[in-house]
């Protein structure tokens, strides 16, 4: 896992890949690596900004990528999301509770993401 997001491959979504922030740092502003990572000329980018934003409507930000540009403003507010994606992003915080500890969330809401409540 890199030190300030995570890539998970997704299959049969309208997005390639979740990126999960695991810092204060959004994920947004690595894009060169996570292309890098992903090794695509294109791809349809959802990132899980929770440890960042909470729980709030910008939990969620979708981003066109494509390698060598600067797409920052194909990004926009993703409001529903499919039900096996959010399972990822609880999975994942339950089995990393020490990136939620580290985060800058309230102590209610690391509770409820480490115990799979969110």
């Amino acid at each position: 896992m890199k030190d300030n997001f995570k890539i998970v491959k997704l299959n049969n979504e309208p997005y390639d890949f979740l990126i999960i922030a695991t810092s204060y740092e959004g994920p947004l502003s690595f894009l060169e690596e996570i292309g890098d990572e992903i090794q695509m000329q294109k791809a349809n980018l959802l990132f899980d900004l929770t440890l960042i934003n909470g729980v709030n409507s910008n939990r969620y930000i979708k981003c066109e990528y494509e390698a060598g540009k600067n797409l920052l403003q194909s990004c926009s507010i993703v409001e529903c999301i499919d039900d096996a994606v959010k399972k990822l992003s609880e999975q994942f915080f339950m089995e990393n509770k020490e990136v939620v500890k580290e985060s800058v969330l309230s102590n209610s809401l690391k509770y409820l993401l480490q115990s799979g409540s969110i």
